[in-house]
């Protein structure tokens, strides 16, 4: 077996799995992510990268989120990548947004991939499912391995199942995991039931599968903004994650950049290599979790005009159903598509939002308030598509309510899915990938478990 793997930083691994198959997965190698509330543990060094770049043949994004889509990556390495003629593996979306923005502003070749559509490549099956409204995860099975790259997919259970049934031949079973939450929780109690539950996840996920190795990544990262550095508190760093999995009698191994290609039949057969690895994994990673810090940051008032919330809402007309959300938001009473209040710290505003307005409030009082955040915060969450994936992900807000939280995903959450094309229509809800993740993100609100 010639398979090896490195792993590169956060959600980057490096898969040698032939002379002309080497693909590198969600390059993230510097600099801050989420509108800076995110930061990496450890950064590569340029001159190392561009040198990993010329044994690279193709580059696979699992989705769109900056700490896996890292533009200024693309930015920096785009004429390497050209001159070493490296193609991108994507999913196939309505928007086409990622595929062109890599083909007209940077010349790079993609190869989009169809979910539940293998392909070959160099004589190596090669299989993208989505999942959800924009994420991905991606097979690759060789001669010998289904290599599974999971990333922070949240399949439900039958989609696991589903998936497991996909693999028909009898190889070995890698799977390649999130082990932490990266996301918004309110409080101590529900950040320890988001890292429980992560734990717990990929435990779940090697039994369905039945697999030979789990390998933990993706979570090598840190909440790095005075606003949600409290966040930090409850994450899973490596040695809990490699206790829990020994404790539960799951072959494992948690991978650091210092490793050169290691490997897999060695991995696969050698329990004192795995151990050995994973003990100097618990060094490099928990020796820097120790020592993070939040970084100093000057606040820049941000101005909500009237053309930022006029196009917010334009966006929203474009892509849903004004009916059907009319029509769910009368009949649940406004539970679903209802009104949330937001407080703007630095200018002292506050504003009632919902799908069809943004109104300015004078003199609330304070116990009629949702969310607290700062003005910049509220101006990235309606200039852009992606604004309530990001502050819901760098968690720099503040509840002022219990639920709160939730309260403002049920009232315009749902414009996430708009990124893609996709959103409150009768079309896209009967869209089973798009459905699931409604219904999960929802019961995981509901009950605080994840």
């Amino acid at each position: 077996m010639k398979e090896k793997i490195k792993l590169i930083n956060h959600s980057s691994l490096y898969m040698n799995l032939d002379d002309d198959l080497r693909i590198l997965t969600d390059p993230w190698y510097e600099g801050f992510a989420f509108d800076g509330g995110w930061s990496l543990l450890y950064e590569n060094k340029s001159k190392f990268i561009e040198n990993l770049l010329t044994n690279v043949d193709y580059i696979y994004i699992t989705h769109e989120h900056p700490d896996h889509f890292s533009i200024s990556f693309f930015k920096k390495y785009s004429d390497l990548l050209r001159s070493n003629n490296i193609k991108i593996i994507f999913q196939k979306t309505s928007d086409k947004r990622v595929e062109e923005f890599l083909n007209k502003k940077f010349k790079l070749e993609v190869i989009i991939l169809e979910s539940y559509k293998t392909i070959q490549i160099k004589n190596k099956k090669i299989t993208l499912i989505s999942c959800g409204a924009i994420d991905s995860s991606l097979i690759v099975e060789t001669d010998d391995c289904y290599h599974i790259n999971l990333n922070d997919c949240d399949f439900v259970d039958n989609e696991l199942k589903r998936i497991k049934k996909f693999l028909t031949n009898k190889k070995k079973i890698i799977i390649y995991l999130q082990f932490s939450y990266a996301a918004f929780r309110s409080n101590d109690e529900w950040m320890q039931k988001a890292a429980d539950f992560k734990l717990a996840n990929l435990l779940n996920n090697y039994e369905i599968f039945k697999a030979d190795l789990i390998i933990p990544f993706a979570s090598f990262v840190y909440f790095s903004n005075s606003e949600n550095f409290r966040l930090n508190k409850y994450m899973n760093n490596v040695e809990t994650t490699s206790n829990y999995l020994k404790n539960n009698n799951v072959n494992h191994c948690i991978l650091n950049p210092n490793f050169d290609e290691i490997n897999i039949e060695e991995l696969l057969d050698d329990k004192s290599k795995r151990l050995d690895i994973t003990k100097k994994s618990i060094n490099f990673w928990d020796s820097k979790f120790k020592k993070i810090k939040p970084k100093n940051e000057i606040n820049e008032i941000h101005e909500i005009s009237k053309d930022i919330k006029e196009s917010f809402l334009f966006r929203i007309k474009q892509t849903n159903s004004f009916f059907l959300l009319f029509f769910i938001r009368f009949f649940s009473f406004k539970y679903f598509f209802g009104d949330v209040v937001i407080h703007l710290k630095d200018t002292n505003e506050t504003f009632s939002l919902n799908f069809f307005k943004i109104v300015k409030i004078n003199n609330i009082k304070k116990s009629k308030i949702d969310i607290e955040m700062l003005s910049r915060r509220f101006f990235f969450l309606l200039k852009y598509p992606y604004g309530i994936d990001t502050i819901s992900s760098n968690g720099c807000l503040f509840e002022n309510k219990k639920n709160s939280f939730e309260k403002m995903i049920r009232a315009i959450g749902f414009v996430s899915l708009n990124q893609t094309n996709n959103g409150i229509t009768i079309k896209s809800i009967f869209n089973r990938n798009i459905l699931n993740k409604i219904v999960s993100i929802f019961i995981r609100l509901k009950f605080k478990n994840s």
